[in-house]
């Protein structure tokens, strides 16, 4: 009876019997089928993958022609017509990424589906359309609105690849048949998913808000064997509800209460943020949010974020997961992201026992996302101690061996001591326990400076923290970062010298965190663990190791440890001196000189003799549409929301010749009107002439000149304009342009420029489309579209490459003079493949079916 009730539940899910929903019962005995997956195994071993705003997509090679695909819905809870499940297949074209911006071939939507049934996907449109060809194709499944469950089934093959949200799931295959056409034809083994990245952030240019530039070079100085990681935080969803308050806007209108716990005017939330993000008081779970950090993490060339899970027994991994699918669909689209770990609890080793099998059981063991696993020294890493799991059970033994662990040393300093009295008496120690030591190397998440150096078993340094401001004191060590009577290491405070740095507005150079790196990079060693990102709250507490009125993590601009950009008076500063000391510890590709070509505008004649390609990232125009934390005054959820999104750009030349400067740019789709507002500006910046740098009226950050900052003329004509001083901006020429589908094609008169005489010369340039705020660079991190990313720049160098200029003021962060810059930017020659012809050198190189959608 077992083995009848067997053959029943395959040959359902194979489509010799099918019930279906989507217009009624179809019995399909005739048809060939042939499944995907391993029908052997038992329904109810199946696994389960929702697809409630999740995707599921499945890579399959067929050697004859298909006329349906067959479906198990393992659950549904559909019950209305508005519930609906969409199916879509596509021809595969390299990698999941380009496939799924590729054209539809055969679409179908179902509703009110019913658990356990096999629902079919027409391709032929009930025979109006011709069957799917041999080939290779991707199914598509998802946008359900319900509570649908695709079978997985345990197992794989190298005729068959499921995708999770873009991202191949390891050893589990999808409930899915293909149903031939003409007779039985066979499977064959799929392609590579064969992920193109951009490679060149770490040539583009940047100057930051200080003025300072970044590492940069024409020859090639990557190092192997190096490696950056980032203390993040995916908990922000799960403490939204505890309201925000603003330490910073608080204390400028009340100084006064700095350490009154009583006073009234603190209020009653629950986190308070030492200062406000960039993109509000966001939640974990904000997608828009997260594809902004996959993005910027990426261009700083970050390898691995470790989420916070230091405290009980939560390991928000439903956010952790948010977090996972949407830099999946990143990495589709290009975006390198960090891969993932996790930081455990540092003391409570049960707390860590529980979280293991959480995490294991929910991500790692379920096979999702292997491409994000931070994988070091052969194996996915850990930091934690796992000495509370029992190696005699089953699921125990398999973590102890799926993993490497590293455990959090809980020293901070030399000494070992944690707390101390005024007078230098010890109070809490931090020296780990010794068994501790003995199977497991350490790592630190902090350390005062010099840094404390974590070393392999041959002595070699492997690992060492560098921090932007530490919650430590010289008299009493740990402390809260509102200290009234000692000076805490906050991000102006010198540790060398022992005092803060005397510079006016100290706070936004960051002398302690400049220390600390250069400690590091002194050092050398493997890995360089960087505190932190986005922690940005912290409890407040009557009293913590004689602290008043304490803010132990965070609580101003100057004793705060975050290097996301903020709305206050930090902006985006640390963001680029991170930047700047990864590529020091890293190194950088090799920038690459132009060559010069001439073109025809008019039908973008001459672009193909152009190599170089400067690449961005696509998708990334998607609405906003989220809830933040918990508004205090209005006790509901600030709604965060951002449809500015347009003309999504996706790649630039340019070239020059004796009279012009060149520049074409391609978007997704065909652009938009040129009357648009904010239309397709190009920002420029004239670095230098035959080696010296310009003199100018003035510039705003560091661009010089605008095209199209007002709409254009006409279709033909736009209007070149040069900066008098910051936002503010006169006539300088005329300038033609052309428009063809998705291509825009500028000629700039050198003159215009004052490179008309020009042997050599070095020129940036940034696209952005449809800013807000007219003069606030930072709209360039939420508004629109800009290419590249936030302040960097792409460069055209032109003639000889100028000397790399001498080290100096140890963070090797130059003032914006003279030609004392060492930025350059290669753009990957690779890309340029991309490029088809108009006429015969430009065409549309991507398509998407719609806005911010696969």
């Amino acid at each position: 009876m077992k083995n009848l009730i067997r053959i029943i539940c395959a040959a359902l899910v194979c489509g010799m019997l099918t019930t279906c929903l989507t217009g009624g019962t179809m019995l399909m005995a005739e048809d060939d089928t042939t499944a995907l997956f391993d029908t052997a195994v038992e329904t109810k071993k199946y696994e389960q993958l929702k697809l409630l705003n999740n995707d599921i997509e499945v890579q399959f090679s067929v050697s004859a022609p298909i006329r349906a695909l067959q479906i198990y819905i393992s659950k549904s809870v559909s019950s209305s017509k508005e519930d609906v499940f969409y199916t879509r297949l596509y021809r595969w074209a390299g990698s999941i990424g380009e496939t799924l911006r590729g054209e539809v071939l055969a679409e179908q939507t179902y509703t009110r589906l019913e658990t356990g049934a096999t629902i079919e996907f027409d391709l032929t449109a009930g025979g109006t359309k011709a069957p799917a060809a041999a080939g290779e194709y991707v199914l598509y499944m998802g946008e359900a609105k319900i509570g649908i469950v695709i079978g997985l089934v345990p197992g794989g093959s190298d005729k068959v690849r499921t995708y999770f949200n873009s991202s191949a799931v390891k050893d589990r295959t999808a409930a899915v048949s293909v149903v031939w056409a003409e007779g039985a034809g066979e499977l064959l083994p799929v392609s590579d998913n064969e992920m193109k990245f951009v490679r060149s952030a770490d040539t583009w240019v940047v100057t930051d808000g200080l003025g300072r530039t970044v590492d940069n070079s024409y020859t090639d100085t990557r190092r192997e064997g190096k490696t950056v990681g980032l203390f993040f935080h995916t908990w922000h969803s799960s403490n939204s509800a505890l309201g925000t308050r603003n330490i910073t806007s608080i204390l400028r209108e009340h100084p006064e209460i700095q350490n009154d716990f009583t006073s009234p005017l603190w209020g009653s939330a629950g986190a308070y943020f030492w200062n406000e993000p960039i993109w509000g008081y966001y939640r974990s779970d904000d997608e828009w949010v997260l594809r902004k950090q996959a993005e910027l993490l990426a261009d700083a060339g970050v390898d691995a974020v470790f989420f916070d899970n230091t405290n009980g027994t939560m390991t928000f991994i439903d956010d952790a997961l948010t977090l996972c699918k949407v830099w999946s669909k990143a990495r589709a689209d290009g975006v390198n992201t960090p891969k993932i770990s996790f930081m455990l609890p540092m003391f409570d080793y049960s707390d860590v026992a529980v979280q293991l099998r959480e995490i294991y059981n929910r991500l790692y063991g379920a096979g999702l996302y292997q491409d994000l696993w931070f994988y070091w020294k052969g194996k996915p890493l850990i930091v934690g101690y796992p000495g509370q799991l029992n190696s005699k059970n089953k699921l125990d033994a398999e973590i102890l061996e799926f993993f490497n662990f590293r455990v959090i040393n809980h020293s901070q300093s030399a000494d070992n001591i944690q707390v101390q009295n005024e007078d230098g008496t010890p109070v809490v120690m931090g020296a780990i326990q010794p068994e501790v030591k003995e199977s497991y190397q350490l790592w630190n998440w902090i350390s005062v400076y010099p840094q404390l150096i974590n070393c392999n078993p041959d002595g070699t340094p492997e690992q060492v923290a560098v921090a932007i401001a530490h919650n430590w004191c010289a008299e009493t060590h740990l402390t809260a970062m509102n200290n009234p009577k000692f000076q805490v290491f906050g991000r102006h405070y010198d540790p060398v010298k022992g005092q803060v740095d005397d510079r006016e507005n100290a706070k936004l150079y960051g002398k302690y965190f400049s220390t600390q790196w250069e400690y590091a990079l002194e050092v050398d060693p493997e890995f360089i663990w960087v505190t932190g990102w986005n922690e940005w709250v912290a409890g407040r507490f009557q009293d913590f190791w004689g602290v008043e009125n304490a803010f132990p993590d965070n609580f101003s601009d100057e004793y705060s440890r975050d290097i996301e950009p903020s709305r206050g008076d930090l902006k985006d500063h640390y963001y680029y001196l991170l930047v700047n000391y990864i590529r020091r510890y890293k190194g950088t590709s090799a920038a690459q000189l132009c060559e010069p070509a001439t073109i025809d505008i008019s039908t973008g004649a001459g672009w193909e003799q152009v190599d170089n390609v400067y690449e961005t990232y696509t998708g990334d125009t998607f609405d906003r549409n989220a809830r933040g934390y918990i508004n205090n005054e209005t006790n509901k959820p600030f709604k965060y929301t951002n449809d500015t999104g347009r003309n999504d750009i996706v790649l630039s030349k340019a070239t020059f010749d004796a009279d012009n400067i060149y520049f074409m740019v391609q978007t997704a789709e065909p652009l938009t009107p040129y009357t648009d507002p904010a239309w397709m500006r190009l920002l420029l910046e004239v670095e230098s002439m035959n080696g010296i740098a310009p003199q100018t009226k003035g510039d705003w950050e560091s661009f010089q000149y605008i095209i199209n900052r007002n709409t254009p003329a006409d279709a033909t004509h736009a209007l070149l304009e040069a900066s008098t001083g910051g936002w503010n901006w006169e006539a300088a020429g005329e300038v033609t342009y052309s428009v063809s589908g998705n291509t825009l094609q500028i000629a700039v008169p050198r003159a215009l420029l004052g490179l008309a005489h020009a042997d050599e010369f070095v020129l940036n340039f940034k696209w952005s489309d449809n800013m807000q705020v007219d003069g606030d660079i930072l709209d360039f991190y939420e508004n629109g579209d800009v290419a590249p990313e936030g302040r960097y720049k792409y460069q055209l160098a032109a003639g000889k490459a100028p000397e790399r200029p001498s080290e100096d003021d140890n963070a090797k962060n130059k003032d914006r003079s003279g030609n004392n810059k060492s930025v350059w930017i290669a753009a990957a020659a690779a890309g340029a493949a991309a490029l088809a012809a108009v006429g015969a050198a430009i065409g549309v190189i991507s398509t998407r079916k719609k806005k911010g959608g696969k």
